[in-house]
């Protein structure tokens, strides 16, 4: 074996590493605003290709997102899961374990935890109740469009119309193969901000939900659901549930500046 490839394989992998980290390190120094790709090659001293190529990396691995329709970067949610134990804080899942699991036994039902991932949702982590029949229609770190869940469609409710204006002509085909229609989920973005959650009832699964957004961040958003079978979720009981999210979520909702 030649010992030249033996050794530049790491050289290689360590250059690759260090530049990634460097391009996390300015997209964190400019979290609050965001910043463009041409900047980032700029300041990094990359090249065009380069930096894209590693961009979409850290994206797909969830540590950069682009914030909306816009041509801004900012921090992804682990990134931002990194940026609370560095500073002393509970990771998110374990800083919304108690809420969880006080409302899996108060319901009986099972409680979500998901975040925002550009057009998706994140399930986090979830919370049993002790009802038997329990409601796993999301797995832990399954990826979701935000449109097809209760939560998901109260993280959009969140965003601005612009937003979710461009979130529908990019999701548009999917939608439609899930039997969502642009007008079906507007109505519900409308009521979720009336109401300040969202429901699903879906008969196919025989599962039903509701869903209350907040913000952990200026522009990074999360929700928890609360869902069971359709026989223990009545509209009575669903507007119940989602009365009783609106007043324990809300307060957990991002205050500060940045």
């Amino acid at each position: 074996m030649d010992e030249k490839n033996v050794v530049a394989t790491p050289v290689s992998g360590t250059q690759s590493a260090a530049r990634a980290l460097s391009l996390l390190r300015h997209v964190g120094a400019n979290h609050g605003s965001g910043i463009r790709l041409r900047d980032l090659i700029e300041v990094s001293g990359l090249d065009r290709s380069t930096t894209h190529r590693l961009l979409m990396c850290l994206i797909e691995e969830g540590f950069v997102e682009r914030i909306g329709t816009t041509k801004l970067y900012r921090l992804g949610i682990e990134a931002l899961q990194w940026g609370f134990s560095s500073a002393g804080l509970s990771s998110v899942s374990d800083r919304f374990r108690p809420l969880m699991q006080r409302l899996a036994r108060q319901t009986g039902d099972t409680v979500f935890l998901l975040v925002r991932s550009g057009d998706f949702a994140v399930c986090l982590c979830r919370e049993e109740g002790d009802y038997p029949v329990k409601a796993f229609i999301v797995q832990v770190g399954i990826r979701r469009l935000l449109a097809t869940s209760a939560v998901g469609v109260s993280i959009m409710a969140m965003l601005p119309d612009e937003e979710i204006a461009q979130m529908l002509a990019r999701n548009g085909k999917e939608y439609s193969r899930l039997g969502i229609s642009a007008t079906q989920l507007r109505q519900l973005i409308a009521r979720a901000r009336k109401l300040g959650y969202s429901e699903s009832a879906d008969p196919h699964v025989e599962m039903s939900g509701v869903g209350c957004a907040f913000a952990l961040t200026r522009n990074s958003y999360a929700g928890i659901s609360i869902a069971a079978i359709n026989s223990r979720m009545p509209a009575k009981r669903r507007a119940e549930l989602g009365e009783l999210l609106v007043q324990e979520v809300g307060p957990f909702g991002w205050r500060g500046e940045g």
